[in-house]
């Protein structure tokens, strides 16, 4: 039987029940053998529904004995103290996303990882194995678009009421969504780290300076329901960026990063743009699969939606297997969240900040 990395899970809600317990039965080299969750009504379900012991202990996942690694899905500002208690116990930790609400704990985190002799990774990564975003960077290694001048992101949605007090699913009742404390921030962190994540990765390229201006405008939250920022990467690139929670007209959930109008990378000799599950790309360059001076449209074989996450939970049991670091390290969530905070830091000042001058005691 080949070997399999034991996950116990903390917190049970969400994220836990309509994804992760879903995506780990499908993963060869991993599954999940506890659980907990401070509502004993929600461990309950979840070991109903998913076959494993759950209880409201933390200990009962800490100091379990065949348990490998911990999967922290709970309100944004305790996956730092969750983490380091685990790292503690000598656990490798996976952590949802954000990794941190600030930097200073970001820090702590990877600091007790590193103290433990521990993996640590942020969850938002598992973006870098859809096909698309994969193929994406292929390509602009390749020399398809020439040199990076600038990336495009926007999109909108229309959260209802009861999102804010019970997610999608209304699993648990809570209120930690809208408190920038326990958050960390609104649609721009909750949704749009994904697309920091995707397009640092793809154009290897990092933000060096932020402008932002936010507002809340149709919902009763402490975090913002509308953001635009504009970005200056470090090879001299820009970004635009508009992101929306309350725009009426659009789903509930919004299209983020699928369609042409979400997702776009100009460079100095052609273009890639994200539509659903294809790209489309114009080049000026000889590249292969592709005819210069002409649009092409690539297409990948539909997975379900859980692909991504399921390849992120075999390549990170791959990595504790091997003894390596896992492919997105908690330093990544870092640098991602260090380009959050910094927007939130200019929304707030009405000033770009440049970035490695965060004050992130806000």
């Amino acid at each position: 039987m080949s070997r399999k990395l034991r996950f116990g899970l903390i917190g049970l809600g969400e994220i836990a029940y309509s994804s992760t317990g879903h995506v780990l039965r499908q993963t060869a080299n991993a599954e999940m053998i506890v659980g907990m969750d401070p509502l004993a009504d929600i461990a309950a379900s979840y070991a109903a529904t998913f076959g494993i012991p759950c209880s409201t202990n933390l200990d009962d996942v800490l100091n379990h004995p065949d348990v490998d690694a911990v999967i922290i899905s709970t309100p944004h500002n305790l996956h730092v103290p969750l983490g380091i208690q685990a790292a503690r116990a000598g656990k490798h930790v996976i952590v949802e996303k954000p990794m941190a609400t600030t930097l200073e704990d970001a820090d702590a985190l990877i600091a007790a990882c590193k103290e433990a002799g521990v993996l640590c990774s942020s969850k938002e990564g598992s973006v870098r194995y859809q096909p698309a975003t994969a193929k994406a960077k292929e390509l602009i290694e390749q020399g398809a678009i020439g040199e990076l001048m600038a990336t495009q992101v926007s999109g909108a949605s229309n959260k209802p009421p009861s999102y804010w007090t019970g997610g999608y699913t209304g699993r648990v009742q809570t209120t930690w969504r809208k408190s920038k404390l326990e958050s960390g921030g609104g649609v721009l962190m909750m949704n749009y780290i994904y697309d920091f994540y995707r397009l640092r990765y793809i154009t290897g390229q990092e933000i060096v300076r932020v402008f932002a201006e936010f507002g809340t405008y149709r919902t009763p939250v402490e975090v913002e329901d509308f953001i635009t920022l504009t970005l200056r990467y470090a090879n001299g690139a820009l970004g635009t960026w508009m992101a929306s929670s309350c725009a009426p007209g659009a789903s509930k959930a919004g299209a983020r990063g699928t369609k042409a109008s979400d997702n776009r990378i100009f460079g100095t000799a052609g273009q890639i743009v994200f539509d659903n599950n294809a790209l489309l790309v114009y080049t000026d360059n000889d590249v292969e699969g592709l005819t210069p001076g002409e649009w092409t449209q690539l297409s990948f074989p539909q997975q379900s939606d859980n692909y991504a996450y399921q390849v992120y939970f075999e390549q990170f049991a791959e990595a504790v297997f091997a003894g390596r670091e896992p492919d997105i390290p908690c330093e990544e969530g870092r640098k991602t969240l260090e380009v959050l905070l910094a927007a939130y830091r200019s929304g707030e000042t009405h000033e770009p900040v440049t970035l490695g001058a965060v004050d992130d005691k806000r």
